[in-house]
């Protein structure tokens, strides 16, 4: 059960605008499933259908395979920590989520003296609870990063931190809700500008989406797979969100076009009623705001929480998008990684 509000200074959905002076920390999500090996065969079924016959990394702490003689997850944690604003390290505590006893047999945890370590011991919504109610004080916000995207810089992180910065607590939605939840997008176009994993981008090659990508969410306007990052200002309009996990639903869309989670989410769609957002889903044609409300209508019915005083933004990355997509889901990528990371050490 969440902890009790009354302990905190902040309290109520006005507390986003006068947010606490702590300073943000980051909160790195590393952990992993540990599947039976039944479940493992089957879903490992579905994405192989899903994606084109590349397997995913299941059940496997994939984050501590290296690149370059360094951990996947090292390049994510040396970004984060070493991300500064005025010479000062800009997160006052980061916190990763991962095997702790395979973690700290590859790396040095002793570098990184702000760094907590935490037991991986749930789904990804599973460790935002146990973060939320536990380590981020009411009105402090949080930067999260995923531990497979090791493109990421100090520079990256700097860039995005100002981003979120102005952005939580201080642009409001289109009902005049403040934004207390950013989930971010890579669109395609900005994509290929500098896109290390080619292989991902398939096109459909019959049927109504005929011509558009594959591996992609369908817009309106564009086409997009989620960026690596994401942020949050605690704030009691987030609590019921954050107690139930319902940031499975969110996370798992990401993962949309595997059989099983694609019919979830077309299931909840019919069963509030929203059909005219069933057909923008099939056809890959989704209209960005209409999605939005229909994601938060279906989790507030599923979970039975109020969200009237929850707003929360799809922020579009624009700088160096490619370093915020390309993460290592599987073994191709990961052989596409080493190959150009030491190619990267000869120039």
């Amino acid at each position: 059960m969440p902890e009790d509000k009354s302990a905190h200074g902040n309290k109520g959905s006005d507390a986003s605008e006068d947010l606490s002076e702590s300073k943000p920390v980051a909160l790195i999500l590393a952990g992993y499933d540990k599947l039976d090996s039944e479940t493992r065969r089957r879903r490992r079924k579905e994405i192989i259908e899903a994606y084109d016959g590349d397997e995913i990394y299941m059940g496997r702490n994939k984050f501590l395979h290296t690149i370059a003689g360094k951990p996947i997850i090292q390049y994510v944690l040396d970004a984060v920590y070493n991300a500064k604003k005025k010479r000062e390290r800009l997160y006052d505590r980061i916190y990763l989520y991962n095997d702790k006893r395979t973690f700290e047999r590859v790396v040095d945890v002793s570098r990184y003296p702000n760094l907590s370590l935490e037991q991986m011991k749930d789904s990804v919504g599973g460790h935002l609870k146990d973060f939320y109610f536990k380590y981020i004080e009411y009105g402090q916000r949080a930067d999260i990063f995923f531990g497979d995207t090791p493109r990421i810089t100090p520079e990256d992180v700097e860039w995005i931190h100002g981003e979120y910065n102005s952005i939580l607590g201080k642009e409001r939605d289109h009902r005049g809700v403040p934004i207390t939840m950013i989930y971010s997008l890579v669109e395609f176009q900005d994509l290929i500008k500098d896109n290390w994993l080619e292989h991902r981008i398939r096109y459909i090659k019959r049927g109504h989406n005929k011509g558009k990508l594959k591996n992609f969410v369908g817009f309106e306007n564009f086409q997009a797979r989620v960026g690596n990052s994401s942020a949050i200002l605690k704030d009691v309009c987030m609590d019921g969100l954050a107690g139930n996990k319902a940031v499975n639903f969110l996370y798992n869309l990401r993962k949309a076009l595997t059989p099983s989670n694609f019919s979830k989410i077309i299931y909840h769609l019919w069963k509030t009623k929203q059909f005219d957002m069933v057909r923008q889903v099939k056809r890959k044609c989704i209209k960005e705001t209409e999605f939005i409300d229909s994601v938060f209508q279906v989790i507030s019915k599923v979970y039975k929480i109020n969200l009237s005083d929850f707003a929360g933004k799809m922020y579009h990355i624009k700088k160096n998008a490619g370093r915020w997509e390309n993460d290592v889901d599987g073994p191709r990528d990961l052989e596409v990684f080493r190959k150009r990371f030491e190619d990267l050490k000869r120039e």
